[in-house]
């Protein structure tokens, strides 16, 4: 059996490092000139799997103790230290130029032979992750927060958001970094709580990295107008983020600053004004990832903090006017003993929209 070297990897790292490392960084791939047709089209895919050979391997065993210490086979691991030395990862395609890959997610150093190229199929390839993500439906999101791919957590939290804007890295920057300090874990079952003092951009930065949202009732909302945030575990440990820089966009970003007024606070942007906005607000938002939590954040450590208990579970009521159902706590009884939800009684209720919290009459 002969296999033939396609390309080369070029990046930085001329040492073996942390697979999740090395996936945080941009690699190019040079393929060879006399396989230069055979990347005909290939721009069309958005993720790539590459095959490459460990050329710097050494031995291998069997068995033997893995990233994280316990026994395990080499064949139920990803060790570079393999009978044939071929790795695969997924990667995705960023640019092509001729003969040039430019991608992002490849774990291979500088020099690494590659041995093939194709498109990543879903259809074909996915069967495994689908199996993964009904078990753990968050196990890629906290590998992300492990590894501190805050740029990947911050793509994908734009799916969410709608857009990329810098409140929205802070609300990430700050679930990463809270959830690492917490021990990890995720809000999905009420362990965890997110207390909220802002309903702003800042608070779907933190839903999606943590995963505390109203939905799973992981997420408290306290309406003090503050860009913060306390992360809690039922233990009694808790940490708070206040982010304690309220110029600092203005101070570093005064001509995109100015535009945020006229598009947004003014509503006078023409279209041009607000496409220019959202190239400005993403290329700051990607850009204060890279700052230290502790220059952006006042970050205090809090004991005991004041959580709710668990979610009760309601009865459930009937409106013996509209019929709709309705949580028994939620209703109006009135002197005939007759069940009305709030609509039909016409009482004030609590709304939470753009202006915060306020009653509604």
């Amino acid at each position: 059996m002969e296999i033939e070297e396609i390309g080369v990897v070029k990046n930085r790292f001329t040492e073996p490092k942390s697979p999740d490392h090395l996936r945080k960084f941009e690699s190019t791939i040079e393929v060879n000139d006399e396989y230069l047709d055979g990347l005909e089209k290939i721009e069309n895919s958005e993720y790539l799997q590459v095959l490459f050979y460990f050329d710097r391997s050494d031995d291998y065993e069997l068995i033997a103790p893995r990233r994280h210490g316990n026994l395990r086979g080499v064949f139920a691991s990803r060790s570079p230290h393999r009978p044939n030395s071929i790795g695969s990862t997924v990667v995705k395609l960023l640019y092509r130029k001729d003969a040039t890959l430019r991608v992002k997610g490849l774990d291979a150093i500088n020099n690494t032979p590659v041995i093939d190229i194709k498109p990543y199929a879903p259809p074909f390839d996915r069967s495994g992750n689908e199996e993964i993500q009904k078990n753990q439906p968050r196990a890629e999101i906290v590998r992300l927060i492990k590894t501190g791919d805050l740029e990947e957590l911050l793509t994908r939290a734009g799916v969410l958001h709608g857009h990329y804007c810098p409140f929205l890295a802070l609300g990430v920057m700050a679930g990463q970094y809270a959830l690492n300090e917490l021990g990890g874990g995720s809000g999905d079952m009420e362990d965890l709580i997110a207390i909220l003092e802002t309903n702003s951009c800042f608070s779907d930065g933190i839903q999606y990295s943590t995963g505390c949202t109203f939905g799973n009732n992981a997420l408290v909302y306290r309406d003090y107008g503050k860009t913060a945030v306390t992360m809690a575990i039922r233990e009694g440990k808790g940490i708070r983020l206040y982010y304690n820089q309220e110029d600092y966009l203005e101070e570093n970003y005064p001509d995109r600053t100015d535009l945020f007024e006229k598009v947004v606070k003014n509503r006078e942007g023409t279209e041009e004004d607000e496409r220019a906005l959202k190239q400005a607000w993403t290329e700051i938002a990607f850009d204060l990832l890279h700052k230290p939590i502790e220059e952006l954040f006042k970050v205090e450590r809090v004991e005991y903090p004041d959580l709710p208990d668990y979610a009760p579970i309601y009865e459930d009521k009937y409106c013996s006017h509209c019929g709709e159902k309705y949580m028994a706590p939620k209703g109006i009884g009135d002197e005939n003993g007759s069940n009305i939800c709030i609509p039909c009684s016409g009482e004030p209720y609590l709304q939470l929209d753009g202006s915060g919290l306020r009653e509604i009459s």
